[in-house]
């Protein structure tokens, strides 16, 4: 298992974004660099890039920052998400040096392009989605598809993983709705990203002693900017419960 901290930029700063609106965010570094080179000190194999300026625009913005980070960092995995609407956006992020693609539950509805950028770029494409007690949502007015039989056609068409967020009837995501996505993990055989649901180095130890094997990684937001949440803890935590990547 692998914990994965989120990297949100808006023109070129760090940035935590308001859950329920993508453009309402503050600063929460202005130095990008230095932050994912704390990270990596600490332990950290992967991080997860938000373009939030390419999701408001819709194209690719900070590609300048990911291939930077890349080239200084070139052993940390990087996806990406944000502005990936069509495949000339995928070849900017993979030129840039993006180890991953993530794209969004909209790709789920759009059979060519997912299709055309798992053919192009296999084994690098991820797809984020959100669950209801095991149940996807398609979009407004569709019916909702059962996770397992979702995740397995999205395998066939050539997706690599899942980012799941288990969406909570109200309020934020939680250790309640991170221990519902490992449950998922375990119907299916495709790597399983939990996004969200770490609050605290107490709801990953009870994530881990819920047999918390089969998941691929887990997603840390906000938490990782907190000086009340270590990073350096939570490794060896993985380490003791003997689920290191």
């Amino acid at each position: 298992m692998q914990l994965v901290p989120v990297l949100e930029i808006r023109h070129a700063k760090c940035v935590h974004t308001e859950h329920k609106n993508a453009f309402t965010d503050h600063v929460v570094s202005e130095d990008p660099m230095e932050t994912v080179a704390n990270w990596v000190k600490e332990g950290i194999q992967r991080i997860h890039f938000v373009d939030v300026d390419a999701i408001e625009s819709g194209e690719p913005y900070n590609v300048d920052l990911l291939a930077s980070i890349k080239n200084h960092f070139p052993d940390l995995q990087v996806q990406v998400i944000g502005g990936i609407k069509c495949m000339d956006s995928a070849f900017i992020w993979i030129d840039a040096g993006a180890d991953f693609l993530v794209l969004n539950g909209k790709a789920i509805r759009q059979k060519g392009l997912l299709a055309d950028i798992c053919i192009e770029f296999p084994s690098k494409v991820l797809v984020e989605i959100g669950s209801r007690k095991g149940a996807v949502g398609m979009g407004a007015g569709e019916p909702t598809s059962q996770f397992r039989s979702l995740a397995e056609q999205l395998e066939e068409d050539g997706v690599t993983g899942l980012l799941v967020t288990e969406v909570p009837s109200q309020g934020h995501v939680n250790s309640d709705n991170l221990l519902r996505v490992n449950e998922l993990s375990q119907k299916v055989k495709m790597p399983i990203f939990a996004n969200g649901g770490i609050e605290k180095l107490a709801d990953l130890k009870t994530l881990l002693e819920n047999h918390a094997e089969k998941l691929t990684g887990i997603l840390l937001g906000k938490v990782v900017h907190q000086k009340t949440f270590s990073l350096n803890k939570a490794q060896k935590m993985l380490s003791e419960y003997q689920v290191t990547a």
